[in-house]
């Protein structure tokens, strides 16, 4: 089992006794070793038109690390990201070496099986989505043999998750990402989710209409959306509002 157990005080101490989030993913890496993981890619997950160049925190992956060129060239609308980036408990995305069309399809994918560092590559990869405070984190693991459990998995990613989150509340993760939608836009877009008009929003926020449909516009066009609609859905998705 992955069985042992953190608070999330104890989380920032172990953290911070182990060298901070360096430590915290270092034994991540570690623990999943014990089921077989060779292979550990941790990031925050790129908004859409953008790509992971500046978002990897952790990466233990082939004889040399990825690097800003190749992490470039994947963006947020890779397959592979976007199917992490909706999924609210592990995926396992690779099983026995049997790819499915849509992943061998994906950059992401290429990239990381390119890298692997070996012939055979990996039999197996699992994502995780561990959704954060105006952040999202997916983690990647491969290995040719992983024997870790589905129980086992999913006790680990809230293990992970409250661990993450202890850490990022006291200091963020990663900076803001490129293309984060400013506060008033988040605002702006945050009341829209809640059903409220354009009018409602001038009101409340003691600016114009015009400029609320400044800001939705901008924020669809950061979010690469056709409408307002997809803009909240979009925003959504890559924890750039809540509705909490």
């Amino acid at each position: 089992m992955f069985h042992t157990q953190w608070s999330a005080n104890e989380a920032i101490l172990s953290g911070q006794n182990r060298g901070g989030t360096k430590g915290l993913y270092q034994e991540i890496g570690q623990r999943f070793r014990t089921y077989g993981v060779e292979r550990v890619l941790i990031s925050g997950i790129p908004l859409p038109g953008r790509d992971m160049s500046k978002l990897v925190l952790h990466q233990n992956w082939g004889q040399e690390p990825l690097t800003p060129v190749q992490l470039s060239q994947i963006r947020g609308n890779d397959a592979l990201v976007r199917r992490l980036a909706v999924a609210h408990r592990p995926v396992r995305l690779l099983s026995n070496g049997a790819e499915t069309e849509w992943l061998a399809n994906a950059p992401l994918y290429g990239l990381l099986k390119r890298n692997s560092g070996d012939q055979n590559g990996f039999d197996s990869l699992i994502g995780m989505h561990i959704p954060l405070e105006q952040l999202q984190i997916l983690i990647l693991l491969a290995g040719a043999n992983v024997t870790i459990s589905d129980a086992d998995l999913c006790n680990a990613m809230s293990m992970i998750s409250r661990d993450m989150e202890a850490m990022h509340s006291v200091k963020p993760l990663l900076p803001p990402r490129p293309g984060e939608l400013s506060v008033r836009e988040k605002m702006v877009l945050s009341k829209t989710a809640e059903g409220k008009t354009a009018n409602d929003i001038a009101v409340e926020l003691e600016i114009s209409q015009r400029t609320v449909h400044a800001h939705l516009q901008n924020a669809s066009e950061k979010m690469q959306a056709a409408n307002k609609t997809q803009t909240v859905v979009e925003a959504l998705r890559y924890a750039q509002i809540s509705l909490a």
